[in-house]
C-alpha cells in the first residue's frame, strides 16, 4: 500500500503522503472513510490498498496507478478502490499523542477506529503466537509484518530502531 497520514477536523479530511504532499482530491474514499469515525478531531497514521474482489491486496503496482491517478479519479475510484488501513494515532479529540508510548495509541486508535480500518495487530511474547500472526498474514497476501516497541514514542518518517519489518526471505540458494 502507499502510506497515508489522514488529518481530521469536523468535516475537513486532508490527505497527506510521507512526503507531505497533499492527495486528498485523489483518494475520496479516503476522505469517506475518515468523516465516517466517531471522532471529531484525529490524526491518523496508516495505508490506503488497492484490494482484489477476494480482499487480498492487489500487486503494488495496481495501488501505485490508482494512488497516482490525478484525473478523472471517478473512474479510477471506480475501476479500482483504494481501502483504509490505519495502525498509529498521532491525535485524537483534542489529546496530542506523539509522545506518548505505542501502546497508549494504539489503545486510542482502537477506540476511535472500526476494525475494518485497523491493521490487524496481535500483542505477545509468545513466538508460537507470533509465528501464526505472521503465517497468516502471508497466507492473505501481505508481504509481511512490523514488530514495534510498545513503549517507543512516534518517530516521524521511515522505521527506526523501535520497529522492523519482518518478511519471508526467498533465495536462489
Amino acid at each position: 500500500g502507499f502510506r497515508v497520514q489522514v488529518h481530521r477536523k469536523g468535516q475537513e479530511v486532508p490527505v497527506f503522503t510521507r512526503t507531505l504532499d497533499d492527495v486528498t482530491a485523489r483518494v475520496p474514499e479516503i476522505v469517506a472513510a475518515a468523516l465516517d469515525l466517531p471522532a471529531d478531531a484525529a490524526v491518523l497514521d496508516g495505508e490506503a490498498v488497492a484490494l482484489g474482489a477476494d480482499g487480498r491486496p492487489l500487486p503494488f503496482q495496481h495501488t501505485a496507478s490508482r494512488f497516482g491517478r490525478k484525473l478523472d479519479v471517478d473512474r479510477a475510484r471506480a475501476h479500482t478502490p483504494l481501502t483504509l488501513f490505519l495502525f498509529d494515532c498521532l491525535h485524537l479529540d483534542g489529546a496530542d499523542l506523539v509522545g506518548a508510548p505505542g501502546a497508549e495509541r494504539f489503545a486510542s486508535l482502537e477506540r476511535a477506529v472500526p476494525a475494518e480500518h485497523r491493521v490487524p495487530r496481535v500483542v505477545t511474547d509468545n513466538p508460537e503466537t507470533a509465528q501464526r500472526f505472521f503465517d497468516d498474514t502471508i497466507a492473505h497476501g501481505h508481504e509481511g509484518v512490523l514488530v514495534k516497541a510498545l513503549d517507543a514514542p512516534y518517530e516521524a518518517g521511515r522505521r527506526g530502531a523501535a520497529w522492523v519489518k519482518v518478511k519471508p526471505r526467498h533465495t536462489l540458494d
